[in-house]
């Protein structure tokens, strides 16, 4: 049989989009013969695994729910250390100095908390809540009209750590029940090269039940194989374009 499927130049999602199109096709074989309906369900079990080893590699959801969350929390630490600032600056004295001891607490902590990685982030922010929460701090927020801002930022900070432990559990269930997709492609294209040949020698015993369906499948991994390529072509071409000219 000639070689129909190039694994070399197929990409994981070339062999998912390819696989699925042939098991489509060739579904209504199985209702006719035994042993073509045996290998189906061999390549079907695969396949299953593929595409969820696939889609575990993918972006996670809350990637981007965590990124806003982090970046919300630092809105709300900036809007209070703003306002703080602020009123350190006030010529009413009695404000100045309470606003200065508060201003001298987020100093102490890191005037560029919100600049800080996730982690290093929220264990600057719980070292402030730790100290702001202390009855004096307690009272200069409230005397401030600040504890609104305060609490805004408490809650920021909860919502981050919920949508973090959200991802790390995510992040466990994968790494527990996971597989490489690229080593259940190896496994996936013998496996489909076998169901393709079966379905090959049928088509020329039975060319009325198999013939079309046979002829279906080899457009679909000619298909493929020509999108491989081009692919392919681009990137050499694109190396090809990026080497400094010759002197």
């Amino acid at each position: 049989m000639e070689k129909l499927i190039i694994s070399s130049i197929l990409t994981v999602s070339d062999v998912v989009n390819m696989t699925d199109s042939i098991l489509k096709i060739t579904f209504p074989g199985t209702e006719t013969d035994t042993k073509f309906r045996d290998l189906y369900s061999r390549n079907k079990v695969i396949f299953d695994r593929l595409v969820k080893n696939q889609k575990n590699t993918l972006k996670s959801g809350l990637t981007d729910l965590l990124f806003s969350s982090n970046k919300n929390r630092g809105s709300a630490y900036l809007c209070l250390r703003y306002i703080i600032h602020g009123m350190s600056l006030s010529i009413m004295d009695d404000v100045s100095a309470k606003a200065n001891k508060l201003l001298a607490i987020l100093d102490k902590h890191g005037k560029d908390v919100y600049r800080l990685g996730y982690n290093a982030e929220s264990a600057a922010l719980l070292s402030l809540f730790h100290e702001f929460d202390q009855a004096e701090n307690q009272q200069l927020l409230v005397d401030l009209g600040l504890l609104l801002y305060y609490e805004s930022l408490k809650t920021a900070q909860t919502d981050f750590d919920s949508v973090s432990t959200q991802k790390s559990e995510e992040k466990t269930v994968m790494n527990n029940d996971s597989e490489a997709a690229t080593l259940i492609v190896d496994e996936m294209i013998p496996s489909l090269t076998g169901l393709v040949a079966m379905l090959q020698l049928y088509s020329e015993l039975e060319p009325a039940v198999y013939g079309d369906m046979f002829n279906r499948v080899v457009t679909c991994i000619s298909e493929t194989n020509a999108i491989a390529r081009s692919r392919k072509t681009r990137k050499q071409n694109k190396k090809e374009e990026a080497k400094p000219a010759q002197a």
